[in-house]
């Protein structure tokens, strides 16, 4: 009888010593990383936007006095936007207009012709015209005085002239073809010179936007030259056709901008909507390949160590498609990848791994 308690009460202690070893170790689950060739596929959601939009700036300040085109309106290269009013200006040009023929001289009288002989050898060069004037002088004549030029007044032409342009400015034209997108105009109807009232926009081309790690610059270069790359640009029901333009990248930054550029001449994509840029290269490419469940935010993983202990890596992730994400850099082959991190895992928590 003594024997048997005595043989529960070492394996209640057997099982309260286990217990609390493994008492507040949490447990993860990992994947081992193994390095293979998989298909260079990039997929991201983004916003598009229109490639050709032009500010409409007013160069005067004024009330406006006719209609303004409402968001939405297409309008024509040429065609009329708004009109200021103009009359302020057309005082100040009515009011130089009237000083400017005020200051005008009279013409001066003709002078009596000189038929003399001091006359004649001036008019040949053989005198000059002050020995002329002392000639005449002993003679008894008058000497003749050059008429002087008409007065001008340089100021009041620079101000006419800039008047002029300001009641030319008055009239606000659309500089190239497309719909108005933006109204800056306030209820007042106020233009102020120098700052945005209207924005016109093209909706074809459309442009997006996108960040690829610049060590596929590599790889996208041969898909083009190979005739491989195909972009796309993919909404609910349909999907269009695109062209991918990098960006220049003269910092040698970690990720390459690209442009993607898309014909829209139906207007069936609208701007400033989300939708999925796809680029297939159809070149392979050596990495990762993880959950992507597994990353924290868009570019770290925790690693399990040979101590069972949390590390912390950041990665360069190549490829954005859907459940998966290929890794390039920051994973060595073996590594330990805690498929479900959590925030409880910080760095150097001890883990026991299933």
């Amino acid at each position: 009888m003594r024997n048997g308690k005595k043989g529960l009460l070492l394996a209640a202690l057997f099982t309260a010593a286990a217990f609390l070893s493994g008492c507040g170790t949490p447990s993860v689950k990992v994947m081992p990383a193994e390095k293979k060739m998989v298909p260079f596929v990039y997929e991201t959601e983004t916003k598009i936007d229109a490639l050709h939009a032009m500010e409409i700036i007013p160069r005067v300040s004024g009330q406006i006095v006719s209609d303004i085109p409402d968001i939405g309106t297409a309008v024509q290269a040429g065609q009329l936007l708004f009109q200021i009013d103009a009359s302020p200006y057309e005082a100040q040009k009515a009011d130089l207009m009237g000083r400017a023929a005020a200051a005008v001289p009279a013409a001066p009288a003709v002078p009596p012709v000189d038929d003399s002989m001091e006359a004649s050898l001036l008019r040949q060069g053989i005198i000059t015209r002050a020995e002329y004037n002392r000639l005449r002088a002993r003679r008894g004549g008058n000497a003749v005085v050059p008429a002087a030029a008409p007065a001008t007044d340089e100021a009041a032409r620079i101000a006419l002239q800039s008047v002029q342009q300001a009641i030319s400015d008055c009239t606000v034209m659309a500089p190239i073809s497309g719909v108005i997108a933006q109204n800056y105009i306030s209820d007042t109807k106020e233009a102020a010179a120098g700052r945005t009232a209207l924005v016109i926009r093209q909706d074809s081309p459309v442009i997006a936007s996108i960040q690829i790690p610049a060590e596929m610059d590599a790889i996208l270069d041969r898909a083009k030259t190979a005739k491989t790359l195909t972009v796309t640009i993919r909404g609910d029901n349909d999907f269009w056709y695109g062209e991918l333009k990098p960006q220049p990248n003269p910092e040698g930054d970690a990720y390459t901008v690209y442009k993607v550029q898309a014909d829209n001449p139906d207007n069936e994509m609208h701007i400033g909507e989300t939708y999925t840029i796809r680029i297939d290269s159809g070149q392979s490419v050596e990495g990762y390949v993880i959950p992507a469940s597994a990353l924290i935010g868009d570019d770290r993983v925790e690693i399990v160590n040979e101590d069972n202990l949390i590390d912390i890596r950041t990665v360069t992730v190549a490829t954005l498609f859907g459940e998966e994400r290929l890794i390039l850099d920051g994973l060595q082959e073996g590594d330990r990848i805690v498929l479900h991190p959590s925030e409880e895992l910080q760095l150097g928590t001890e883990v026991r791994v299933q």
